[in-house]
This record gives structure tokens, C-alpha cells and sequence, in this order.
């Protein structure tokens, strides 16, 4: 028997944990092995009105893995140097489609957000599920896709070649892994048809059914796999919006390839396909 009940929140990402209790999901092994399996199987897991502490936040990541510090230019709260904290205060905004780290060898793989201020209205957040973005391609679409590969790029010191589709580290599933903030183009196709291709993949991930757009309250916790899906902060709001986010540690994304021969998804490493 389950200990979590959970309910679906879209058609195809997401669900919501009913009635979360922390003290639980902190100390009972059993508990936090279903949460990360919840995740896997659905992507993105919501935990209304859980409102931990910045040292519960850091424990509550750590049931996927092992938490690590922000990056050096990213702001902390003050006094925990696991939390990040994005107040929109000072200016910070993610107002487009992206995974969080495309433009290192190595992403993270999940991510714990608590919202801290919120506004009266707007602020939402919208996830989109990546590997439902890949399964809706045409066959000749996933067929041109086969051994591409993306630059991601965030500056001189912070870039990245990754493959177009990639496997999931731990259920094998493909996933569309190119984004509107991050990646540059599709480095093994002539210019026109990446410029052309790119931008289709773009919009084709941000297609609203593959979404889930949660309304925030304070103390909600919105918990995504980084690898499969992408996400949007509205930036539609008034007033103050403050958030904070441990990233969970990760690996390097291989490329997804279908053996034809088993008719099952693996990972490969060694070239196109």
C-alpha cells in the first residue's frame, strides 16, 4: 500500500501529493523512495502549503539526491548556501522557456522550489513534460533528430554541446532537450535548416498540452525533474515575488536511440543514430 496519495494535476505532467505531511517526508525512508518515484513517473510533484525552513528545504531535496550549491553568481539567503533565492525585488526574472544548467557538461537533475513572497496575483509558474513533447514529433521529425546535437550557451565561461534527444538517466524515457534560453542551434545541421528546425522545437515544446501551470500560494513546493521537462515564471505581476530553489546533482545527458533489433530505448554515447 502507497503511503502518499496522489492526484493528477494535468493531463500529462504532474500530480499533487494530498495533504503533505513534512515531519513524514523527512524522516520515513520509505515515504521519500515513493516521492522520488512519484517524480520519475510523473515529472513534477506539488506539495501545497508544506512551508519549510530553509534547512527542511535542503533536507527535502535530499531525498533525490544529493543537494549542491548554487552557482557563484547566484544570489543565496543569507546564512544557507544551499538556497537560492530569486526576489524579484532586484530584478531577476525566468520569463522563458528553459532547463535549469543546460549550458554545463553536467545538468542538474532535480529541483525543490518553496515560494517564500507571493503576490496577490500572477507570478504562476508553467512546467512543460519534454519527453511528451518528443513522443508527439512526426516519425520524420524524430528521424531527423537522430544524432543532432545543441550548443547551449551562457557566455565565454559556461558552454555546452549536448545531444538533441536524450535518455533519461533513470527510466531510459527520450526527451526533447533544446530550449529558448539556452541553446544556440543545432550544431550538425547546415545554419538555414538549424534556424529553420530550431525554432519549431521551441515552440513545439511550449504547446500547452504538455503543460501544467500552478497558481502559487506561500509555502507551496514545487518539486520538477530537471532532465525531462522545462519551465516558464510568468512575469505578469505587481509587487513582490520571492522564491528559493535547491538544485539536486546530476550527470551528464547521453543520447536516446531506439534499438531496432529489442524494439526498447537505451542510451548510447558513441555517435549519431
Amino acid at each position: 500500500m502507497n503511503a502518499l496519495e496522489l492526484r493528477p494535476v494535468s493531463g500529462r505532467i504532474g500530480t499533487e501529493v494530498i495533504n503533505p505531511n513534512l515531519e513524514v517526508l523527512l524522516a520515513d525512508d520509505d515515504v521519500r523512495a515513493e516521492l522520488h518515484r512519484a517524480l520519475l513517473d510523473h515529472h513534477l510533484v506539488v506539495l501545497r502549503n508544506l512551508d519549510p525552513t530553509p534547512e527542511e528545504h535542503v533536507q527535502l531535496a535530499a531525498a533525490f539526491g544529493d543537494p549542491i550549491a548554487p552557482e557563484d553568481h547566484l544570489p543565496k539567503r543569507d546564512g544557507h548556501p544551499m538556497v537560492c533565492r530569486f526576489d524579484s525585488a532586484v530584478g531577476y526574472k525566468a520569463d522563458r522557456w528553459h532547463t535549469d544548467g543546460t549550458f554545463r557538461n553536467v545538468v542538474p537533475s532535480a529541483a525543490v522550489l518553496v515560494m517564500r513572497t507571493s503576490p496577490a496575483t500572477g507570478g504562476d509558474t508553467t512546467w512543460s513534460n519534454c519527453s511528451a513533447a518528443y513522443e508527439d514529433l512526426s516519425d520524420g521529425m524524430k528521424s531527423l533528430l537522430k544524432g543532432r546535437k545543441a550548443l547551449h550557451d551562457q557566455g565565454p565561461d559556461a558552454k555546452a554541446v549536448h545531444p538533441v534527444v536524450v535518455a533519461h538517466p533513470e527510466t531510459g524515457r527520450p526527451i526533447l532537450f533544446v530550449n529558448d534560453i539556452f541553446t544556440r542551434g543545432i550544431m550538425n545541421l547546415p545554419p538555414d535548416e538549424s534556424s529553420a528546425v530550431l525554432p519549431f522545437l521551441i515552440r513545439h515544446v511550449g504547446r500547452p498540452e504538455f503543460t501544467y501551470r500552478h497558481r502559487w500560494a506561500e509555502g507551496d513546493v514545487v518539486i520538477w525533474d530537471n532532465r525531462s521537462t522545462q519551465h516558464y515564471a510568468l512575469f505578469d505581476f505587481e509587487g513582490q515575488r520571492v522564491v528559493e530553489r535547491v538544485h539536486v546533482a546530476g550527470g551528464p545527458m547521453v543520447a536516446y536511440r531506439l534499438d531496432r533489433d529489442r524494439g526498447v530505448a537505451t542510451a548510447a554515447t558513441d555517435g549519431p543514430w
